[in-house]
């Protein structure tokens, strides 16, 4: 993620909220769009980059926010986005809730910055993004109700244990997901959203030549061989990941997981490593992933001096880079106009 300064000029990270160094209070301005230092001045804290007065966000109440807004007493911008929330008499849950926004927060600023749903053409208003953060729980028959992770027509439900180490990393080994994290699920829930909001309006025929026709497959059956049989033994020639074969659907969305990782990784790379990656729509994309896959080698033996995970996948094959070229094309396209419409010709049946 990228950066910002605080009045001091020391180096504000994604979730800081106190200055180290000068103990200013921190955080991102919704009018500038900064991380920031805020100050008080005559009983009224305003932001140090553009200096308009600011009011905290009210979920900072709980301490799960660090955003300030133009007006008192509101969510801000990306609280907004989370429609259903989890008690707030368990410290546990809201723990939980924190990591689940920060997440979260990540994920949308990354959107926003790329121009991908909701952030192009008539998606925020046409095909509204959400978010559920629910606990599993017990009815009043005493019957479980669980909490299953995903999407739904613009609706992204995660189950707060995911939020939970202990139960992610069980799942992670049980499930053989290497790369299973909180960002991640949330990248490729978002993954569907892109496909049902934008990728299959503006551009449906190059999606099935690459992904398939997802209507074509059903998808219970698809899953439920999936677990019964696993992947191929070849996967990795045709799919980012073993879980992208099972589905149309689960390829686009791990395919777009994987760019959000990449883009992510490259953003950083030239925020706080020096780099000078072009990062645009124009940019050569398989020279993008190259450079990305070099940092992704170098951070992956970092990982491995500390017994971690490897980053990334240190490979892609030539079929993977096309479909993240396809997620990439995605940004610089749009909905075609009414004259546009107008041009392609109309089929009539009896």
């Amino acid at each position: 993620m990228k950066t910002g300064t605080c009045r001091c000029d020391n180096r504000i990270f994604f979730d800081n909220h106190t200055c180290v160094s000068c103990e200013a209070s921190l955080g991102r301005c919704t009018v500038c769009d900064s991380l920031t230092s805020f100050t008080q001045r005559k009983n009224r804290l305003r932001c140090d980059t553009c200096e308009v007065q600011a009011y905290p966000c009210i979920n900072q109440e709980h301490g799960i926010c660090q955003c300030y807004n133009v007006k008192p007493g509101q969510l801000c911008v990306w609280c907004a986005y989370t429609r259903v929330i989890p008690p707030l008499d368990q410290p546990e849950s809201i723990q939980r809730w924190s990591r689940m926004e920060s997440a979260k927060r990540r994920l949308l600023l990354q959107l926003k910055d790329l121009g991908l749903p909701p952030f192009v053409g008539d998606t925020a208003e046409e095909y509204p993004l959400l978010f559920e953060f629910r606990e599993d729980s017990v009815d009043e028959n005493g019957n479980p109700q669980k909490v299953i992770t995903g999407h739904q027509n613009g609706l992204i439900t995660i189950n707060l244990k995911e939020a939970d180490s202990v139960h992610r990393e069980t799942l992670r080994v049980q499930l053989g997901e290497p790369q299973r994290t909180l960002i991640g699920h949330m990248r490729h829930e978002v993954g569907h959203y892109i496909d049902w909001s934008w990728a299959m309006r503006v551009a449906k025929g190059r999606y099935h030549e690459l992904f398939g026709d997802p209507d074509a497959i059903d998808y219970s059956e698809a899953m439920k061989r999936h677990y019964e049989s696993g992947p191929p033994a070849d996967w990795a020639d045709q799919h980012v990941s073993a879980y992208a074969t099972m589905h149309p659907w689960e390829d686009f969305a791990e395919t777009v997981n994987v760019y959000l990782d990449i883009m992510a990784i490259a953003t950083t790379a030239n925020s706080i490593g020096g780099k000078t990656l072009d990062l645009t729509t124009e940019a050569d994309h398989q020279r993008l992933v190259q450079s990305v896959l070099k940092i992704v080698i170098e951070v992956s033996e970092y990982n491995l001096d500390l017994g971690l995970q490897p980053l990334l996948p240190e490979q892609l094959s030539p079929a993977v880079l096309e479909k993240l070229a396809f997620i990439h094309e995605l940004r610089g396209m749009h909905l075609p106009s009414r004259d546009e419409m107008a041009e392609v010709p109309v089929s009539v049946t009896d």
